[in-house]
């Protein structure tokens, strides 16, 4: 198990066990906020990136979409959803932001096939509040 989800992993289960049984059918609320660059490439520079406006950015957890968002003009995203509907799949690494729109809509000249796709990071603060936030790690381009 890498060392990350062992720790995501001893996190949740103490943030369980802090949690009133009666509370505990509602683990709290997964935050993922972020950009998407309009780019190619792997773990894409959003710095140095064109933002990817009006974007359809999905939370998918071991195949399936959990949650999903459209980007603002500026290509930000927030997604938030239940804990539980990802808690299986992020203990194990499986959660994933896909965006299966075509890089062609932010720009002409890139390719109209394929996806851009970035696991998850982020800190385990908010685990006593019941949020937990995180970001992607870098948006990576793939061929269908």
């Amino acid at each position: 198990m890498a060392p990350r989800a062992a720790v995501l992993l001893l996190a949740v289960a103490v943030a369980a066990l802090c949690v009133p049984a009666s509370a505990q059918t509602r683990l709290g609320r997964l935050v993922v906020t972020g950009v998407v660059p309009c780019n190619t490439g792997t773990l894409i520079d959003v710095a140095t990136s064109p933002a990817f406006p009006d974007a359809k950015v999905e939370l998918r957890c071991g195949g399936n979409v959990v949650a999903g968002a459209t980007t603002s003009r500026n290509g930000s995203f927030a997604i938030e959803t239940d804990m539980t509907d990802a808690l299986a799949a992020l203990l194990l690494g499986a959660c994933d932001l896909v965006v299966d729109t075509p890089l062609a809509k932010c720009n002409a000249a890139l390719p109209a096939a394929g996806t851009l796709v970035s696991s998850l990071q982020g800190p385990l603060s908010g685990m006593l509040s019941g949020v937990f936030r995180f970001a992607p790690a870098g948006f990576s381009f793939r061929m269908n």
